[in-house]
C-alpha cells in the first residue's frame, strides 16, 4: 500500500460544485486501479455533499437550507468590520448539508459509487471566499 496526499484548489463559481468529474481526473491522472480516497474540506464554512442526482433536487436543498437557517436571524456570532458579519447560517449550512470529510473507493479505476450517486463541494460563502480546496490522501493498493 502506498499514501499520497493531493490538494484540490477551486475558485468557486457557485455554492454547488460537482466534484465528481474531478475525482475522475484524480484517479485516471494518479494511475489508480484499487484505492481508498479521503477527502477533507478543510475550510470551517464548507462541506461535501452526496447527492442523488434527481430532476429539482438541488433547487429543493437550496430552498431547505435558506428555510430552515435563513439569513439574518442568528445574531450571536459576529465577526465586527468583516464581510462574515452575523454568518451564523452559513456555517450551520455547511453543517446540515454535508460533512467536513468522506472516504471514496477505486475499483477496477473506477469510481465506485452509485448510479445517480453525485458529490458536490458546498460553500455558502463561495461569493465572498471563491478560492478553497480539499485534500485527498490517496490510500492506493498495489
Amino acid at each position: 500500500m502506498r499514501i499520497t496526499d493531493r490538494e484540490i484548489d477551486f475558485d468557486l463559481k457557485d455554492e454547488f460544485t460537482d466534484i465528481v468529474p474531478i475525482i475522475k481526473e484524480l484517479i485516471k491522472n494518479e494511475g489508480l486501479v484499487n484505492a481508498n480516497l479521503y477527502i477533507f474540506v478543510p475550510h470551517e464554512v464548507s462541506s461535501i455533499v452526496p447527492i442523488g442526482w434527481e430532476s429539482g433536487l438541488m433547487d429543493d436543498i437550496k430552498d431547505f437550507l435558506n428555510d430552515v437557517v435563513p439569513e439574518g436571524k442568528y445574531k450571536n456570532h459576529d465577526e465586527p468590520d468583516t464581510p462574515w458579519r452575523y454568518n451564523f447560517f452559513e456555517h450551520m449550512r455547511a453543517k446540515i448539508a454535508g460533512q467536513n470529510s468522506i472516504m471514496l473507493l477505486v475499483k477496477d479505476s473506477e469510481l465506485y459509487i452509485g448510479k445517480y450517486q453525485n458529490y458536490y463541494f458546498y460553500s455558502p460563502v463561495w461569493k465572498t471566499i471563491p478560492k478553497q480546496k480539499m485534500l485527498v490522501r490517496i490510500e492506493k493498493f498495489e
